[in-house]
C-alpha cells in the first residue's frame, strides 16, 4: 500500500459522504450507486429443509430485511434452492436471495441458477486449505494466481450471462494459506484476496459485484475495508460497493455495541452501501438493530467543514496516537497508561460496581488543564493560534458530529507539535439508538487510535453511563473488563444449538476476568475468526465439539454434553479458572 495519502479512502476525514460506487441490481434491490443502504440477514437453514428455510426467508422478509442469505454447503443443498425459490416466490414474496458458498465452486454454479446472487470466499473458492502454510512457495504463490483467473472467470461468464450479482466475500478467519504466505495474517491479505478476484470480474467488464472483509474484530475490519477503497482507487477498479459487517459480534448489547463499533465507524466514513448486524439470536432480530444503526449514523449533508491541516494519522493500522501524561481529577491519562474511564459527579455514586469508574468530574469546567471545544470555529482557533492553550492540557470536543471534530482536534494538535491527551466525552440519551451511535463514535476514534480517557454522560444513570463506557472499549477492542465472548449467528453449516449453549457458557463462564471464550458453529471461518480468542468451543461434527486454546485444537471429538465441563477443566489445566 502506497501513502494513504496518495490514494485516501475517503476524500475528507473530517466531513465524511457517501462513497460513489457502481450501482449493482440483486433482483428488485438495488445496492450502491446512492441507493438506500440496504439491510441483509440469514437463515439458520439449509436449502434442504425447505419448509423452515421459506418460513426464515418470509419472516425476514416481513421483518424489513432487504435481502435473505441462506448458505449452501454442498451441491445438494445448492440444488435445493430451486425449490426453496418456487414457494417463496409464490408466496408473493419479492425478497432478493443471495446463496452462501465456501469449498464448492460447483454448488457456486448451481446456485447462480436459482438465486439472485451468490456469495464466494476467495479463502476457499480456488485455493482448498489442504496445503499447509509450511508448504508454501513463490512459485506457489503464482501459481496459484493463475488459478484464480482460469477457475474463477468461468463462474463470473455464467453469472454475467445470467444476469447474477455476485459477492466477493473475504473473511478474516479464513484467509487462504497462500495470502498468509505472501502478507501475513494481515488486513494486507484481506485486500489482496478480494482484489485478486476482482481483477477477474474486471477483464470479463462484470460490475455487479459487491465486496465484504469481515472480521470479528472491529478494528481488524474497519482498517480493512479503508484499505480497500484505497487500492481500488490505486488499481483503477470501478467502485464497487461494500457490504459491512463485523463477525462473530455476540448477543445482547454486547453484540450490538460491536456491531456499532464496527459497522457504524463504517457508516461514518461514508463506505457502507448494504450491512448485516450478525447476532447469536434469531435472525429477525438482527434487522431493526441495522435499521437503527443506519438511522443513528446518517450522513448530514449540512455537517460542518473543519478547516484544519491534513490528518497525518495511518487509517489503515491501528497504532494509538501518542501523547504525554496530564492528570485528570487526581488520575493520570495519557503516555502509556490504558485508556481511563470517568463519570460525570460523584465517583462514590457507583463504588461497588464490578468495574468502577476511576475519576469523576462534576463538570467539564473543573479543573484548569481541561480545554472543550464545541464546534469547527473552537477547532479553527485553536488550529490558527496553538500557543493561546497553556502546555500539558487535556482536550475535548463536545459539540456535534463528533468523529470529525475530534479528528480535526487531533490534527491541529499535531501540526503544531502538541501531544496532550484527548478526552472523549459524549451526553446522550436513554435509547437503544443513542446508545449504538455513541459505539460508532468511539469505536471510529479509537479504531484511529485517538483518545485517552472516556466518559459518557446522561446514559439512563451514573453506574449505566460507566458501563456503557467499559463495554465500548471492550467491543472496540481497546480495553478488556470483563469475559469477552466471541460467537457466530449459526447458519446451516452450524452444528450444535449454538443460541441455548452460548447462554449456557455465559452463566458459566460469566464471573471470569480478562479472558475470552469464543463459540463457534463450525470449522469454516470458527478457528480462524476466533484468533484472538483465548479458548474456543467449536462444532467438530454432529453432537460433537473441538476444544481450542488458541489457534491450537485441545480436545477433540468430545461430546456436546460434556463439552462445558470439559472446557472448564480445561481452564483449570491452563491457570485460568476462578470459582464464582
Amino acid at each position: 500500500m502506497q501513502d494513504f495519502n496518495e490514494f485516501p479512502y475517503v476524500a475528507d476525514r473530517f466531513k465524511a459522504v457517501r462513497r460513489e460506487t457502481v450501482q449493482v441490481r440483486v433482483g428488485e434491490a438495488l445496492i450502491g450507486g446512492n441507493a438506500p443502504i440496504l439491510v441483509q440477514s440469514m437463515t439458520t437453514t439449509k436449502p434442504k429443509d425447505v419448509d423452515e428455510t421459506v418460513r426464515q426467508t418470509l419472516a425476514l422478509a416481513a421483518a424489513g430485511c432487504g435481502l435473505v442469505r441462506i448458505t449452501a454447503p454442498t451441491f445438494a443443498d445448492a440444488a435445493g434452492l430451486e425449490e426453496v425459490m418456487k414457494r417463496v416466490r409464490a408466496a408473493g414474496c419479492t425478497v432478493p436471495v443471495s446463496a452462501d458458498i465456501h469449498f464448492q465452486p460447483k454448488a457456486a454454479f448451481e446456485a447462480l441458477k436459482w438465486v439472485e446472487k451468490v456469495r464466494i470466499n476467495p479463502g476457499n473458492f480456488v485455493d482448498t486449505g489442504i496445503l499447509t502454510l509450511e508448504n508454501q512457495t513463490d512459485k506457489m504463490f503464482d501459481e496459484g494466481r493463475e488459478k484464480v483467473f482460469e477457475q474463477f472467470t468461468p463462474f463470473v461468464q455464467e453469472a454475467k450471462r445470467l444476469g447474477r450479482a455476485v459477492r466477493i466475500g473475504v473473511n478474516h478467519g479464513s484467509l487462504s494459506a497462500r495470502m498468509i504466505y505472501r502478507y501475513g495474517d494481515t488486513v494486507e491479505g484481506m485486500v489482496e484476496s478480494a482484489i485478486e478476484y476482482l481483477a477477474v470480474c474486471e477483464a470479463e467488464h462484470f460490475d455487479q459485484v459487491v465486496l465484504s472483509l469481515k472480521s470479528s474484530n472491529p478494528r481488524v475490519a474497519i482498517a480493512a475495508y479503508r484499505m480497500l477503497a484505497a487500492r481500488i482507487k490505486q488499481e483503477g477498479f470501478k467502485p464497487y460497493p461494500f457490504h459491512v459487517g463485523v463477525t462473530e459480534a455476540g448477543a445482547g448489547a454486547d453484540g450490538r455495541l460491536k456491531s456499532a463499533a464496527g459497522i457504524g465507524a463504517l457508516l461514518l466514513d461514508g463506505l457502507a452501501d448494504t450491512i448485516r448486524v450478525s447476532l447469536t439470536e434469531d435472525p429477525v432480530a438482527e434487522v431493526p438493530v441495522a435499521q437503527d444503526l443506519i438511522k443513528a449514523c446518517e450522513l448530514k449533508a449540512d455537517a460542518p467543514k473543519f478547516e484544519v491541516p491534513v490528518f497525518k494519522k495511518d487509517p489503515y493500522h491501528y497504532a494509538r496516537r501518542e501523547s504525554t501524561v496530564a492528570t485528570l481529577a487526581g488520575v493520570e491519562i495519557g503516555g502509556a497508561n490504558m485508556v481511563k474511564v470517568g463519570v460525570m459527579g460523584d465517583a462514590a455514586s457507583v463504588k461497588g460496581e464490578r468495574r468502577a469508574p476511576e475519576f469523576a468530574l462534576a463538570s467539564l469546567n473543573v479543573g484548569a488543564n481541561i480545554v472543550t471545544f464545541k464546534d469547527a470555529v473552537d477547532v479553527a482557533a485553536f488550529a490558527a493560534n496553538p500557543t493561546s492553550v497553556a502546555a500539558n492540557s487535556i482536550f475535548c470536543y463536545t459539540g456535534k458530529d463528533m468523529v470529525y471534530g475530534v479528528r480535526a482536534m487531533a490534527s491541529a494538535l499535531d501540526a503544531a507539535g502538541r501531544k496532550d491527551p484527548i478526552l472523549l466525552y459524549a451526553n446522550i440519551g436513554s435509547a437503544e439508538m443513542d446508545m449504538l451511535r455513541v459505539s460508532a463514535d468511539f469505536g471510529s476514534l479509537l479504531t484511529d487510535g485517538l483518545g485517552d480517557a472516556v466518559v459518557i454522560d446522561g446514559y439512563r444513570s451514573p453506574a449505566e453511563s460507566v458501563a456503557l463506557a467499559f463495554d465500548i472499549l471492550q467491543a472496540a477492542a481497546c480495553r478488556r473488563s470483563k469475559t469477552n465472548f466471541i460467537s457466530c449467528p449459526g447458519c446451516g453449516r452450524t452444528l450444535y444449538d449454538i443460541r441455548t449453549v452460548l447462554g449456557k457458557i455465559k452463566e458459566r463462564f460469566g464471573h471470569l476476568q480478562d479472558i475470552s471464550i469464543a463459540v463457534m458453529g463450525c470449522i469454516v471461518n470458527g478457528p480462524g475468526e476466533m484468533a484472538d480468542a483465548d479458548f474456543g468451543y467449536v462444532g467438530g461434527g454432529p453432537g460433537r465439539i473441538t476444544l481450542f486454546e488458541g489457534k491450537t485444537a485441545v480436545k477433540k471429538n468430545i461430546p456436546e454434553e460434556n463439552a462445558i465441563e470439559e472446557l472448564v477443566n480445561l481452564l483449570k489445566e491452563k491457570g485460568r479458572w476462578q470459582e464464582p
